[in-house]
């Protein structure tokens, strides 16, 4: 987000690090600065540009030469928009964490030594630290000189600040990310753990001197396409985080107080007795604002013309990476040759759902997790146009898969079962940066000409803007308030509404875009005043 291109760098709007630096520094908190450059979090590729693809060369998270480049570019400039605000310049920036739980992926020293000598040149004269998982292999692995190692961990906090202290045994132990909730994946039920079990953690490891930070304490939104995923073969296979980052944390997405954060309270105040002359603040209103109808809709087979903001010709599938694309979806044409028998064909590197079509006509829906995304093509004499429209659902954010992580058709389209490719392909870039050139047409009740994926529009009328949620129909898509694009919705759980926050809302008229994938039942959706989760306990 801070740098969409190389060397085009953004702190405008929410990207103002400075500003929000300088506000923690204006309630008397202290900031532990981690900018990355890999920071996982859920967050689509864990915060790396997709555009460092098309860097020659190119390994992540290593002593690699053109990573390193670009690496010292972005860091640089981010601690120059922090260095007004290092702890040596009168600041409220105590500590610097070099890289994201490194031991997780890697084990180059060297590369870590490079990030510490960045920070350092930058000016900054206070702590540096790692930060790195909850296994004796991980905590063991190599840390510069000089480098404070932190434990990332969700249970058994002591055993892993037993082992830190062992391997650290001179320094302050601190659990720098103590998940008390974890990232939701789609179709997969929200965890609860016990938080009885938890506090009773909690207060043991701060009996014995240990620092603690909560992962999440406050639940939050990865919105628009920043939503990452997971793919650890054979474990799991691809599996997208859902835009809700509540995380079952002690506020939640909305920043209302839950139970796990008035338990943790009580166990903070026996070793900060002075933080109870502090209230806790009274959750946000919320407002149910009722129906608003979708009166417009437009297919977007019908409008890529007009969402395309780029179309070339290739004799081979190319992949949103090598357009210069980071998100959205891609489109996919050619001209199939007429066959004397029905032609089986298969998508080979798919990434990671795609529509086919035959002469406008769907012939199904396929995902990366298929294992045979193939169908048969019944071409007739003067041959066929064939579509593939593919859908980017989040880049890999955590482990050994990140680097594989080309969105579009990554190989190319196979013929009769292996015997060729498919060569002469049109292809167009729709990142749906924008909706504004959308050719909509009047939504009626009943027959509506369109075939999904389909975009719907209506509007609402606000008296006054408040926190709220949206609750639509579909099976799965996105959504736009007043052209800001939230995330994702879907009806697979384990988060059934969106949280619109205030923010996004204005007074008066107020415009609901969404784009269906698969089918709406109803022509509107619903803001009401309460969020829809399905759970589990663990």
């Amino acid at each position: 987000m801070h740098e969409p291109e190389p060397g085009k760098f953004d702190f405008s709007g929410i990207l103002d690090l400075a500003k929000f630096v300088k506000l923690a520094d204006e309630l008397g908190l202290k900031v532990m600065l981690r900018p990355g450059p890999y920071i996982c979090s859920e967050w689509d590729f864990g915060g790396f540009p997709a555009w460092l693809y098309n860097m020659p060369g190119m390994r992540l998270r290593s002593l690699n030469a053109p990573y390193m480049e670009r690496v010292a570019s972005y860091l640089f400039r981010i601690l120059k928009e922090a260095e007004p605000y290092y702890c040596n310049n009168g600041g409220p920036i105590i500590a610097v964490q070099i890289e994201n739980g490194y031991a997780s992926f890697g084990n180059d020293v060297r590369y870590l030594t490079r990030l510490k000598e960045i920070v350092e040149d930058s000016g900054f004269k206070g702590i540096i630290y790692t930060s790195d998982g909850d296994s004796d292999t991980r905590i063991n692995a190599e840390s510069p000189e000089g480098v404070w190692r932190t434990l990332m961990t969700g249970t058994k906090l002591e055993e892993g600040l037993r082992i830190m202290n062992e391997v650290q045994p001179n320094m302050p132990q601190m659990i720098s990310e103590w998940w008390v909730g974890q990232g939701l994946r789609l179709g997969k039920p929200m965890r609860h753990r016990d938080i009885q079990s938890m506090a009773k953690e909690l207060d043991a490891v701060l009996s014995k001197g240990a620092h603690i930070s909560c992962y999440m304490f406050h639940g939050g939104t990865n919105f628009g396409f920043m939503s990452g995923a997971l793919r650890n073969p054979p474990q799991f296979q691809y599996t997208p985080f859902v835009s809700s980052y509540d995380v079952d944390a002690m506020l939640n997405e909305a920043g209302d107080i839950t139970p796990k954060y008035k338990l943790f309270r009580e166990v903070f105040l026996k070793y900060n007795p002075g933080a109870a002359n502090f209230s806790i603040l009274p959750d946000t209103s919320k407002k149910a604002f009722g129906k608003v109808s979708f009166t417009r809709f437009a297919g977007l087979a019908d409008n890529l013309e007009n969402l395309s903001e780029k179309t070339v010709y290739s004799p081979y599938t190319l992949t949103m990476e090598d357009l210069g694309q980071a998100y959205g979806f891609i489109h996919y044409s050619t001209h199939m040759k007429p066959q004397s028998f029905p032609l089986p064909v298969r998508i080979d590197g798919l990434r990671d759902r795609a529509w086919l079509a035959l002469d406008g006509k769907l012939l199904g829906v396929f995902s990366q997790n298929g294992e045979n995304p193939e169908c048969v093509l019944n071409i007739p004499k003067n041959g066929a146009q064939l579509d593939i429209l593919v859908e980017n659902m989040g880049r890999v954010n955590f482990g050994l898969t990140i680097e594989d992580n080309r969105k579009g058709i990554t190989k190319g389209l196979i013929l009769n079962k292996g015997q060729q490719y498919q060569n002469g392909w049109t292809i167009k870039s729709i990142p749906l940066k924008s909706l504004e050139k959308i050719d909509w047409k009047k939504a009626e009740h009943e027959n509506l000409d369109l075939r999904y994926p389909a975009f719907f529009s209506g509007e609402i009328k606000i008296d006054e803007p408040c926190d709220t949620y949206l609750k639509i129909s579909g099976a799965r898509g996105y959504c736009w308030i007043n052209g800001f694009l939230v995330g994702r919705y879907e009806s697979a759980g384990p988060v059934l509404t969106t949280f619109v926050p205030a923010p996004l809302l204005k007074k008066g008229e107020n415009k609901v875009e969404i784009l269906e994938l698969e089918n709406l039942s109803d022509l509107s959706a619903e803001f009401v005043d309460k969020p829809t989760m399905v759970f589990r306990q663990k």
